[in-house]
């Protein structure tokens, strides 16, 4: 069965945190991070709710909480999790992936290449299926007003279930 997926995540700019976006370590140029429970990758959030999402399967939320159990966890790692999870009850053939990231400071067309090819390690993905730009926000929300990062994914996957 075709179906899709669609993610949604925001963090705000915070002082000494690592900023990352899909695996990818960014020097922000005020020396900020993104605040979050794990590691406060965005990219990877929405990608996680999106995936969750094409299998009817809820959201990051329910699987990974504010525990102590993933307390600055690395978020590819949380990504693993859930194609693992997913694994268990669906057979899935991605598609594509489309994916927007809002940053009024951070150049995403410098790390796009690299965050295609963590995404494709990890999900075992061709490159050629994942699309990525970023956007400015003219002003406006979070990542237009530069206040953190927001970002959209979208999902085009067959699934079946075992």
């Amino acid at each position: 069965m075709l179906k899709i997926g669609f993610g949604y995540d925001v963090h705000p700019f915070a002082e000494n945190r690592r900023l990352i976006l899909g695996g990818v370590v960014i020097n922000h140029p005020k020396g900020y991070g993104l605040l979050g429970h794990s590691d406060g990758d965005v990219f990877f959030h929405a990608l996680i709710d999106s995936l969750l999402g094409m299998c009817g399967l809820g959201s990051i939320g329910e699987y990974f909480p504010e525990s102590k159990e993933f307390e600055n966890i690395s978020s590819s790692i949380l990504l693993e999790k859930t194609i693992d999870l997913i694994n268990k009850r669906y057979i899935v053939k991605i598609n594509n992936i489309d994916v927007v990231i809002i940053s009024k400071s951070v150049n995403i067309s410098s790390i796009t290449g690299q965050i295609k090819n963590n995404t494709s390690c990890i999900l075992n993905l061709e490159v050629s299926r994942i699309n990525l730009k970023g956007k400015s926000g003219n002003g406006l929300g979070v990542g237009g007003n530069d206040q953190g990062i927001e970002v959209y994914c979208t999902i085009l996957g067959e699934i079946d279930e075992i």
